[in-house]
């Protein structure tokens, strides 16, 4: 959709709007006292920024039917000059470098992303673990 378009501005556009709705957010919710609360805000941030950003990359994919306008060529007598032929491998790189650009942002976010929502859970799992509710169910287990 947006293959003709630069990728960083359109992408460094959206981390900075991620970015600004991180730092509402923070302000908004306020400090939690529970790590409970702590690490749902932290999920809520994590899945609201990884599918904005998602969708952002999903917008900058090349569509599929635009690929196909160019032309399968099956013989070489259907390429009639040089420039045609530079013309319509110049249009498959710029797709393919696009999807690749695409693919690598969103590896970086989903496992970033995940990653981040892991380490908050088991803080939290960590935390818990010596609350006093937890210490009245070990000693059952322990006896």
């Amino acid at each position: 959709m947006f293959l003709d378009s630069d990728f960083y501005s359109i992408f460094g556009s959206a981390i900075i709007l991620v970015l600004i709705f991180i730092i509402g957010f923070k302000f908004w919710e306020g400090k939690k006292q529970d790590e409970l609360g702590k690490a749902i805000s932290l999920l809520k941030i994590n899945i609201f920024s990884i599918g904005f950003l998602s969708i952002v990359l999903w917008f900058m994919l090349p569509l599929t039917p635009s690929l196909r306008t160019f032309g399968f060529p099956e013989t070489i007598n259907e390429i009639q000059s040089n420039e045609q032929l530079l013309d319509y491998l110049q249009e498959y790189n710029k797709a393919i470098v696009r999807t690749t650009e695409v693919v690598h942002w969103f590896i970086f976010i989903f496992v970033w992303g995940f990653l981040t929502s892991l380490y908050s859970v088991i803080r939290t799992f960590e935390s818990l673990r010596e609350a006093p509710y937890f210490k009245n169910v070990k000693d059952k287990f322990d006896s």
